[in-house]
């Protein structure tokens, strides 16, 4: 039977398709990406039989397959309530960019089978596509959202080795089940023992792992360490009406301790507000010898209205340690080099040379502990095109390109160091994950390993609506907590709000655009698990893995061992 190209281009959109019925909160099948990737495999041994004679580039048909998966499982990108243009560009840029990148992998895989066959390609894609998730969490352009292993989100019976390999291991998993199978469906009809071997090698990979993460799921004590009440509130106010200009920042404040103070007893220790809930305009009189700042600068953060509010607050919960999320600023020094995401101060025109001053925004957390000083801690993960305009440093200020969502658009400031909130009255230190942040598995076990023995998740997941984005958002909690061994308590501004315990499971979640205030006892621990202390070694390993195979590939076909064939 002939192959015709439609061939080819069905069986590469069916892997977009299982991809996609396969991920949280659109399809939901998770069982299914461990044969997602077998009919792009099968549309490229057709292709490269229909083009045996006049070699062609594979390529087009992996796009198709990743945009399907991409497309299918980020529409709601488009979900924001902004004009036409905006929407285009928020929905189509990382839908398009991240499945432009994700051909990188495969381009990968073809050089090498030219190189040094078949065989050698199969495995080298292993590591080629861990390196590329790995990388991908580091770069201006990050967006590690459609890593494999984060498919496993929803199932953390599945995956309690998380503590030890990390996200990773995850994608690992899937792409060494794929493997087997693949290898045994091409030898099906010629080599039965090989068939038996990577028949049984696949088996065992799906039953082993599993098995061994329900037995840990079931022994771990998921009530272990210190226990302390923890309140976490969801507000529920509109960021295109209400939370950016349309109510009052102070009227906004009060709603939120209303509703805490309606789920706090005597007993609580924490109270955790959504990302973003502090809105003043940020205002800075220069006409005398020192700055008089109004608003939340970091600068003289004990003088905002917000903070003051919030002491008093804390004066009729004198136990309570309070964290919250924020848009702040902070003036830079006089004469200082102002750094990249840095606005002036002033218009300049008419400006007196060496005049001007530089403040910085940011997408921040205020932490008032219930003993000691109050703290900020500024995002350190940014959502490219919206809190960071990628390549800045390089290319200068793009704050015209980006993203207006309500207060946090154009480049914005960010934090280096892994910085731990602590309260030494009763014990917390606290991880301070912003909305983006808890995605990153390596980020939060930075923070752990500084001494966090609790996650916070502040976020405002309203931005795209009753959408499939807040609840994949909401599965990265608990790969987080698996990971880390760390309880995490979330606010989340529309939903869902709820507290992961250090075993992956979702307790209290909130309804999705529902003001409300949940409690509940959740548990400190200080030990550390294998992927905290050494960090994401899986990733790393493909990285250097992917580097030999393509040195050793280079290698075979300078020597002449292999004749490859043409792309």
């Amino acid at each position: 039977m002939p192959v015709h190209r439609s061939h080819v281009l069905l069986w590469a959109a069916l892997s977009g398709v299982l991809w996609a019925l396969a991920w949280p909160a659109v399809g939901g099948i998770t069982a299914l990406a461990f044969v997602a990737w077998l009919p792009l495999l099968h549309a490229e041994r057709l292709h490269d039989l229909r083009t045996a004679a006049r070699p062609r580039t594979f390529l087009p048909y992996v796009l198709l397959a990743v945009f399907i998966w991409n497309a299918a499982c980020s529409w709601w990108f488009f979900g924001v309530n902004e004009p036409l243009a905006t929407r285009m560009v928020s929905g189509l840029a990382p839908m398009t960019v991240n499945s432009l990148l994700m051909l990188i992998p495969w381009w990968l895989k073809r050089a090498t089978r030219r190189m040094a066959g078949d065989r050698v390609a199969a495995i080298a894609f292993i590591a080629y596509w861990l390196a590329f998730e790995r990388l991908h969490h580091g770069w201006d352009l990050q967006w590690p959202w459609f890593s494999i292993g984060n498919v496993f989100g929803t199932q953390p019976h599945w995956i309690q080795w998380y503590e030890v390999t990390g996200m990773l291991g995850g994608s690992l998993w899937v792409l060494l089940v794929t493997f087997f199978l693949h290898q045994a469906i091409n030898t099906w009809r010629s080599a039965r023992r090989v068939v038996l071997f990577n028949t049984t090698c696949a088996a065992v990979l799906l039953i082993v792992p599993p098995s061994l993460s329900i037995w840990r799921f079931n022994t771990i004590r998921g009530q272990q360490g210190r226990a302390i009440e923890a309140v976490v509130v969801q507000p529920n106010i509109d960021p295109y009406t209400e939370k950016f200009g349309g109510v009052d920042p102070l009227r906004q404040l009060d709603r939120m301790l209303v509703l805490a103070q309606s789920a706090m007893t005597d007993s609580t220790a924490l109270v955790v507000f959504p990302e973003t809930a502090l809105q003043e305009g940020a205002t800075v009189d220069m006409s005398g010898p020192e700055p008089m700042y109004n608003g939340l600068w970091e600068n003289a953060i004990d003088q905002a209205r917000s903070t003051i509010q919030l002491r008093r607050f804390q004066d009729r919960h004198p136990r309570t340690a309070l964290i919250t999320g924020m848009s702040a600023d902070e003036l830079h020094p006089r004469g200082s080099t102002p750094p990249p995401p840095a606005r002036p101060l002033f218009r300049e025109e008419g400006l007196p040379p060496g005049e001007q001053r530089w403040y910085t925004a940011y997408n921040a957390a205020l932490f008032l502990p219930a003993q000691g000083s109050v703290e900020v801690y500024n995002k350190s993960k940014l959502v490219a095109g919206v809190e960071l305009m990628p390549f800045e440093s390089v290319l200068g200020q793009l704050d015209a390109l980006s993203v207006d969502l309500g207060g946090v658009s154009g480049s914005l400031g960010s934090q280096q160091e892994r910085e731990v909130l602590e309260d030494p009255s009763s014990g917390i230190r606290l991880v301070p994950a912003i909305c983006y942040e808890s995605v990153f598995g390596e980020h939060v076990a930075a923070h752990v390993r500084n001494g966090g023995n609790l996650i916070a998740v502040i976020t405002n997941d309203a931005w795209w609506g009753d959408t499939p984005g807040y609840r994949q958002h909401l599965t990265f909690s608990t790969i987080r907590a698996i990971e880390t061994r760390r309880d995490v308590v979330r606010s989340a501004n529309t939903g869902i709000s709820c507290f992961v315990d250090r075993r992956g499971v979702v307790h209290q979640p909130t309804a999705w655009w529902v003001p409300t205030a949940e409690r509940r006892t959740v548990h400190l621990n200080d030990e550390l698990t294998f992927f905290v202390r050494h960090g994401d070694l899986v990733g790393k390993g493909a990285v250097a893995l992917s580097i030999l195979s393509l040195i050793v590939s280079l290698g075979i076909r300078l020597s002449g061992r292999r004749a490859a064939p043409q792309e």
